[in-house]
């Protein structure tokens, strides 16, 4: 059950950010990772395709590594997931991971990698499953995962195109009906 639970949290994220790759590796332990703080409040998306209202994003600190997400989705309800930062050749990404389960060989990791403008937008770009460099491609481990991501990085096709978020200083992410 916990298991159907994780995957239908990761499958609303994966529809909020269509093409999201997941892996049940991340890029690095989140014991190596550190808070941005930049990242640390209400986003919502710029530019949303059209007839899509826009995202809402909140990232908060959890602990030194660890962020709690929270997406908000079209029918005002929200989806809360576990992220860290990844820095992979100066490149910040974040690993996240819904956390329904209690088990955690039942979570997922999803990829996002981002920068600021000099606006202080955010922006985003999930690596993409249907990208050709994850064609026909398997892991069999977190570190040839990585490696491989790593050897990738900078390919933009990698990665889905560029979603923009603005900060939300007058909204946020209802989590509660």
């Amino acid at each position: 059950m916990a298991y159907r639970i994780n995957l239908l949290s990761m499958a609303i994220i994966c529809l909020l950010f269509s093409g999201c790759y997941e892996s049940k590796y991340p890029l690095s332990t989140s014991s190596i990772a550190l808070i941005d703080t930049r990242l640390l409040k209400t986003w919502i998306e710029e530019n949303p395709p059209a007839g899509d209202k826009p995202h809402r994003v909140a990232l908060f600190k959890f602990n030194k590594t660890d962020y709690t997400v929270v997406f908000g989705n079209d029918n005002d309800t929200a989806t809360i997931a576990r992220a860290y930062t990844t820095m992979i050749d100066s490149v910040p990404v974040l690993n996240m991971q819904g956390s329904e389960s209690e088990k955690p060989l039942d979570r997922t990791f999803v990829f996002f990698k981002y920068a600021f403008s000099p606006d202080g937008s955010l922006q985003t770009w999930m690596i993409n499953r249907e990208s050709p460099l994850l064609e026909n491609t398997q892991f069999s481990s977190q570190a040839a995962f990585a490696a491989y991501i790593k050897k990738n990085i900078h390919d933009g096709r990698l990665f889905s195109e560029l979603r923009l978020f603005k900060p939300a200083h007058d909204a946020s992410v209802k989590i509660f009906p």
